[in-house]
């Protein structure tokens, strides 16, 4: 059943099929910025005077100097003076081999939920699928500094719950712009939507660095994760799965994207047709998209992972 449409100046200016774009945009720039900001936090995080030291000590190095147990390198000098600028330490005391799970575990969530998320999106609602992965990794964000506290397994918790939130992004957003976005404007919707990924990224490395430095590690996850509350009741309040369940748009909005797309929301469940697995998985150009992602994946995600590791 179709919902009754608020006619309004504002949805002639913004209409609904835009603001589900840019309110995606910013879901997929709070993911990936709640995904990365660890790896600067943890920058401000760890006791690098006691990590260098026992490191050292269990090579066997226990009489060298507090200078030579830090390499000579515990100072470095800023660019824009000429003073000295000690390495502040933080709390933790986390081997190489414990940040590094830290660090990595965030995908070990992300690899199960995908599959089932995408059938959950089509299933039932894309929309409060979306919600899912952000609020979720919002909760686990705002947790982080407690359980990092408690013992780096409960850190780990915290990240593997940011990556089954994380891993459902995509197939959730492949779903309702399947059901938003018109032909002729599918390219630009998508482009837009996918955006802030990279966006949020930089965003987040950038405001995490200042954080740290200005007020603590613990800032980095309170008020990247207290803001991102604000987009959780945008996305409920403005976004609906289908054309005909969202009010706020106009009446010739809403005519215009289901007649360009055919109402195949309403005659998906007449054409249900069987997935052409072998054909998919043996074709050339499928396979050639497989290898060339995979790889770009591969180091996209060890440089914002590990590079200040």
């Amino acid at each position: 059943m179709d919902v009754p449409v608020r006619e309004s100046v504002l949805w002639r200016v913004f209409p609904a099929r835009y603001i589900l774009a840019v309110l995606g945009s910013i879901g997929f720039a709070i993911v990936y910025g709640l995904k990365v900001n660890l790896s600067v936090a943890m920058v401000g995080m760890l006791n690098h005077t006691a990590i260098k030291m026992a490191q050292v000590a269990e090579g066997g190095h226990e009489n060298k100097s507090v200078h030579d147990l830090l390499g000579g390198e515990e100072e470095c000098a800023p660019t824009g003076g000429s003073s000295n600028v000690t390495e502040q330490d933080g709390p933790f005391v986390w081997s190489s081999e414990v940040q590094g799970i830290v660090l990595s575990c965030y995908f070990w969530g992300y690899f199960v939920s995908q599959l089932p998320a995408a059938r959950i999106a089509e299933l039932y609602s894309a929309k409060w699928v979306m919600f899912f992965s952000v609020f979720i990794n919002v909760v686990c964000t705002l947790l982080t500094p407690v359980m990092c506290e408690l013992h780096y397994s409960a850190a780990v918790l915290m990240r593997i719950g940011e990556g089954i939130g994380g891993g459902v992004t995509f197939p959730a957003m492949h779903t309702l712009l399947s059901k938003w976005a018109p032909p002729s404007e599918r390219s630009f919707m998508a482009a837009l939507t996918y955006a802030g990924t990279s966006l949020g990224t930089v965003i987040s490395m950038l405001m995490a660095g200042v954080l740290t430095a200005n007020i603590g590690w613990e800032s980095v996850f309170y008020v990247m994760g207290g803001l991102s509350l604000i987009w959780c009741v945008l996305w409920v309040v403005l976004v609906q799965d289908s054309p005909q369940q969202q009010r706020f748009m106009t009446a010739d909005e809403r005519a215009m994207v289901t007649t360009a797309l055919g109402n195949q929301g309403q005659q998906s469940h007449k054409h249900n047709h069987p997935v052409p697995w072998k054909a998919v998985f043996t074709s050339p150009a499928f396979l050639a998209i497989l290898v060339a992602h995979t790889c770009s994946n591969f180091g996209w995600r060890n440089c914002h992972s590990f590079v200040l590791k």
